[in-house]
């Protein structure tokens, strides 16, 4: 056996006060009350473990090319657009003019449609600049494109977005194969997944999914 002793309570507080070096003052005072310890180790994992379950998932995850993923904001499935055109389907539209129009940047179109689905459906999307001094600093919208003839035939259309929308219920189109059931929101600028599962009036369903990029904040 060897002479060798913890240090009590008493002695570990002792060298706290007399500002015994910071890692060997706490070392002694673990050694004196290994439960306190073991107690305080436990709580501030846990505490941390909680902090990064709680940012949202936006914040952890980034896209490619250079773009950061954002919660965008739906505005309506239903908000009026009259289509530019309507021979050979409804993929060209025209939203209606609002006051703030004037204000507002061009529309920007967003690319190729997303890979036709089985009966030829597509997703599209535009994107124009907000006036500045609001929360969000694009307006977007998203609408289904294809032969006139198969729209007609949607009974709706529920979209999903990609992360989802706070407070928001599902999101459903109908009536609207004209404007190509469009869905219409606002966001700060990144990019977020969008999808639209369209249900037949033959019974039949099918799932078009596309990536929507809104330019970054300069």
């Amino acid at each position: 056996m060897t002479g060798e002793r913890h240090p009590t309570s008493d002695e570990a507080q002792g060298a706290l006060r007399r500002g015994t070096p910071g890692a060997g003052a706490w070392l002694a005072w673990a050694r004196a009350n290994p439960l306190l310890a073991g107690t305080l180790v436990v709580f501030c994992v846990g505490a941390l473990a909680a902090l990064l379950l709680s940012l949202p998932p936006g914040l952890l995850r980034s896209g490619s090319h250079g773009q950061s993923r954002v919660a965008a904001r739906p505005h309506t499935v239903d908000e009026p657009a009259t289509p530019a055109s309507v021979g050979g389907g409804s993929g060209a539209w025209q939203p209606e003019a609002s006051p703030s129009d004037a204000a507002a940047g061009a529309w920007v179109d967003g690319g190729a449609p997303s890979p036709p689905s089985p009966r030829g459906l597509s997703l599209v999307y535009r994107y124009r600049a907000l006036p500045p001094g609001g929360e969000s600093r694009f307006g977007w919208i998203v609408q289904i494109r294809g032969e006139s003839a198969v729209l007609d035939g949607v009974e709706l259309v529920t979209w999903h977005m990609d992360p989802p929308p706070k407070d928001e219920g599902e999101l459903v189109s109908r009536d609207r194969a004209r404007d190509g059931f469009p869905l219409f929101g606002d966001g700060p600028g990144g990019w977020f997944g969008v999808s639209a599962t369209v249900r037949y009036k033959d019974g039949g369903a099918e799932t078009l999914s596309r990536r929507v990029e809104l330019p970054e904040a300069s």
